[in-house]
């Protein structure tokens, strides 16, 4: 049995690590002496079961390698609506067509606000928002995306252009005070010389659009959000620009996996092009 036993204990594993197993299972697995160590009775008994183990040990430990590179993992995405509908779906199909077996997840939230928490809480890996404070995150810029007036079709001129005493003439229709994305466009209509009347507040960009189209108003959305348009709702530039920056953002003192920066590599290769797919020209 000698030899047979030490091919055994050599195939079960370190003798660094016997004694423990020993110790947790409360007998003795190997007979030890000058000539080395050797299976206990009962130890010839368990070491198909103990070589199993460790093979199961190998296989979860190969799985957590691989989740820390290339060959599987996750990545989790929280986003503005107008850029998880838009923009993600074009970036992650770019994405799976090199790497189709790490997933990608997605959540999406009501505004930069709760993107940013996501991030925090370490419920998301990279965020997709409108950007204002920079400096608690790594940033890959998206582009700019302007603001626009939609209206009505048949109060639209030819040449899109409109005034604020013609908008003046219409019922603004504004997004809800708690989405916190639309801080710069209330500041933005509170320092106009020319009174608007506020006769809405919405909460969903879709529903606003969809305001417009029945000819209830007039409404001041960045021109991503308001896609997809109806026939019936033209868009025309604000007599002042306004616009906002889109942005990845991933926090800066957080551990990211090689499938984030990978995502976010991704994002750097095709990401302007799409964003000029969807943008105001």
């Amino acid at each position: 049995m000698g030899s047979s036993g030490k091919a055994e204990f050599n195939a079960v594993g370190h003798q660094s690590c016997d004694r423990t197993l020993e110790t947790e299972l409360g007998v003795m697995l190997f007979s030890r002496g000058r000539q080395g160590a050797v299976l206990t009775f009962i130890g010839e008994q368990i070491v198909s079961d103990i070589r199993q183990m460790l093979h199961l040990l190998a296989r979860a430990a190969d799985k957590v390698n691989a989740s820390r590179g290339l060959e599987a993992g996750q990545v989790r995405i929280a986003s503005i609506r107008s850029l998880a509908t838009h923009w993600l779906p074009p970036i992650v199909a770019a994405f799976r067509q090199h790497f189709p077996q790490i997933q990608v997840t997605l959540t999406k939230c009501f505004d930069y606000v709760e993107v940013q928490a996501a991030l925090r809480d370490r419920q998301a890996d990279i965020g997709l928002m409108d950007i204002y404070d920079r400096t608690p995150f790594n940033i890959v810029e998206i582009g700019i995306d302007d603001y626009v007036a939609l209206l009505p079709a048949n109060y639209v001129s030819s040449n899109h252009q409109i005034t604020w005493q013609q908008l003046s003439q219409l019922p603004l229709i504004m997004p809800a005070p708690n989405d916190r994305g639309y801080d710069a466009l209330r500041d933005y209509i509170d320092r106009l010389e020319v009174a608007i009347e506020i006769a809405y507040e919405i909460n969903e960009d879709s529903t606003i659009v969809s305001m417009v189209a029945q000819g209830l108003g007039v409404a001041i959305l960045p021109y991503l959000a308001a896609l997809p348009l109806p026939d019936t709702v033209c868009i025309c530039h604000l007599p002042q620009p306004l616009n906002r920056q889109l942005a990845a953002v991933i926090l800066e003192d957080c551990l990211h996996s090689p499938a984030v920066f990978t995502f976010l590599e991704t994002m750097k290769q095709v990401g302007q092009a799409v964003h000029s797919r969807y943008s105001l020209q």
